[in-house]
């Protein structure tokens, strides 16, 4: 699988040196002196820092399954900042704010190393994501500024939407295909923005679910594996930073502490998840957060 979405390393090394890959780089860097020196003025003592040495490693694994696989990073964050025992709201609020940064500097990666597809030209994924988004969009914010949420506590909500995406990754994996999509409007159109609420409505619920939704259906229409990973990947780092932006100036509620302790992990995870894919492959990828979901469901 890994050979379909990079055919040679020299090629793979070339697109990693792109303009957008440098400037992305640059950002990188930025971000991340801010968000160390914003957690220095955070932290109250160095006991703080060294009790909490393993929450970048959090980051790092959340960006690296979400930015390889589509699958949002939540499956990562969710489970953990419930283990840590953080509230709620604080747990959405602050996996959200972690995936802003996150996904977004694996969507300038993926813009990075994309190739052009022979069968579909450049506009057809801007209107593959201007679909997704718009809906997608609608959903989430309903799901948070209109109230509209099941009645039920987070972990179960997080429960029953992890166990109908891990059905539809093991349904994608059992799925004999060719990379041979081609965007139908008349099809994909309405499939898309369907696909789009009903995923925004689960990442205001629990911070995942679009970008799996978005990703998986791609996968079964043929589309290439890369393409179908960073179209999934940019419908969500521009959903959750809609949300965002919608929600100024009362920020969702997130705890800042953690929140910049796993940005720190994020933001570096984000830009080693396309060289993980290569590597590793989409399937085994698929497979290890298929695992990993059953794991948090049983484990939350």
């Amino acid at each position: 699988m890994g050979e379909e979405i990079f055919t040679t390393t020299n090629t793979l090394s070339y697109r990693f040196h792109s303009i957008l890959f440098r400037k992305g780089l640059i950002l990188l860097r930025i971000i991340l002196v801010v968000a160390v020196a914003a957690l220095i003025f955070t932290v109250s003592s160095l006991d703080d820092l060294l009790e909490n040495w393993w929450l970048p490693l959090i980051g790092i694994a959340g960006a690296l399954v979400a930015n390889s696989t589509g699958i949002g990073g939540g499956v990562i964050f969710v489970p953990a900042f419930d283990k840590i025992g953080l509230p709620d709201a604080e747990i959405i609020g602050t996996s959200l704010l972690i995936q802003a940064f996150g996904m977004t500097m694996g969507a300038l990666t993926y813009l990075s190393c994309r190739t052009s597809d022979v069968k579909n030209p450049t506009s057809v994924y801007f209107s593959i994501i201007f679909l997704a988004l718009f809906s997608s969009l609608a959903g989430a914010l309903f799901a948070t500024l209109g109230g509209f949420r099941p009645d039920l506590p987070i972990q179960t909500i997080y429960k029953i939407i992890s166990i109908f995406l891990v059905t539809l990754i093991i349904v994608a994996s059992l799925t004999h295909r060719q990379s041979n999509g081609v965007f139908q409007v008349l099809l994909d159109a309405p499939l898309l923005m369907i696909l789009g609420l009903i995923g925004g409505l689960f990442v205001g619920w629990t911070s995942i679910g679009v970008g799996e939704l978005i990703g998986i259906y791609l996968l079964l229409r043929g589309f290439r594996p890369i393409d179908a990973i960073g179209v999934a990947v940019i419908v969500t780092a521009l959903t959750v930073l809609g949300l965002h932006i919608a929600h100024l100036p009362n920020l969702l509620l997130w705890n800042q502490q953690i929140g910049l302790f796993v940005v720190i992990g994020a933001l570096p995870g984000a830009f080693l998840a396309p060289r993980l894919l290569y590597i590793v492959g989409a399937k085994r990828m698929k497979a290890f957060c298929a695992v990993w979901i059953i794991l948090s469901v049983l484990m939350t």
